[in-house]
């Protein structure tokens, strides 16, 4: 009788356990839209994160043809986020096309993914981040889409690994980018991207393409020890108005 007792309780331990450590993506919705903070530790969110469908959502704007409208509508996430150490088991969303209409999520406040682990799609194409963007030590093990992203104040993407794709075409960066540290193994492309002084890649390791062709950089911009094992691209690549492939020989 102790024995099966006992053995209940250690049940319903591990149960609870197990319970605590996996979120639901819609709970966290439903924090969002209650407008309650957001804060996770060492859990797993399992299902989809959509930040483009909130209750706040509202079009934005659009054009319309003879055969098609295109219509942009847009959530913004009033919540700080943080994510530590957690596991992204499906996609997060922050953007998606559907019939010719555009979904977007823009973060008013703090989006901290410390340490976290993206298994699937992430998608911040068109976002804006208004406040804190620190995504330090992540891994992204699918493409990671900051297309035409825009950062209020400097992203830090230190020490980040990208498996596959990384897309930061057309990105608008601040001050003081961080990307020391990071590792590209797939094609990193930073095309018509533009660096304001003081953004470092200190470290950063490229095994795929690097792809900087018109990318506008400032100084001082920091190389130190940057590694590209891969193949590079920088054509009309410029800092300072001078030739970037000039710079980076005497500079890496």
């Amino acid at each position: 009788m102790r024995l099966s007792m006992t053995f209940a309780f250690v049940l319903f331990v591990c149960t609870a356990a197990l319970a605590q450590s996996r979120v639901d993506a819609r709970d966290i919705i439903r924090q969002i839209n209650e407008g309650q903070p957001v804060r996770y530790e060492n859990v797993t969110i399992v299902g989809d994160l959509d930040l483009t469908d909130l209750d706040n959502r509202e079009k934005k704007g659009g054009a319309s043809g003879w055969f098609s409208s295109n219509d942009t509508y847009q959530s913004t996430v009033e919540s700080s986020l943080t994510f530590i150490n957690c596991t992204f088991a499906d996609a997060v969303i922050a953007y998606y096309n559907d019939h010719n209409d555009t979904f977007i999520a823009h973060f008013e406040k703090d989006a901290v993914f410390q340490n976290c682990n993206f298994r699937e799609e992430s998608e911040f194409k068109y976002s804006e981040f208004s406040a804190r963007a620190d995504f330090q030590g992540t891994v992204f093990q699918e493409e990671a889409n900051f297309k035409y992203a825009e950062f209020a104040e400097a992203p830090v993407f230190g020490k980040v690994v990208f498996e596959d794709d990384a897309n930061f075409k057309y990105a608008e960066f601040p001050r003081k980018t961080q990307f020391a540290g990071a590792v590209f193994q797939q094609e990193a492309n930073f095309k018509y991207a533009d660096f304001p002084a003081n953004t470092s890649f200190e470290k950063t390791i490229f095994n795929g393409l690097a792809n900087f062709k018109y990318t506008k950089f400032s100084t001082p911009l920091n190389l130190k020890n940057v590694s590209f094992n891969g193949s590079e691209d920088f054509k009309y690549t410029q800092i300072g108005g001078k030739d970037f492939t000039t710079y980076l020989l005497k500079n890496q």
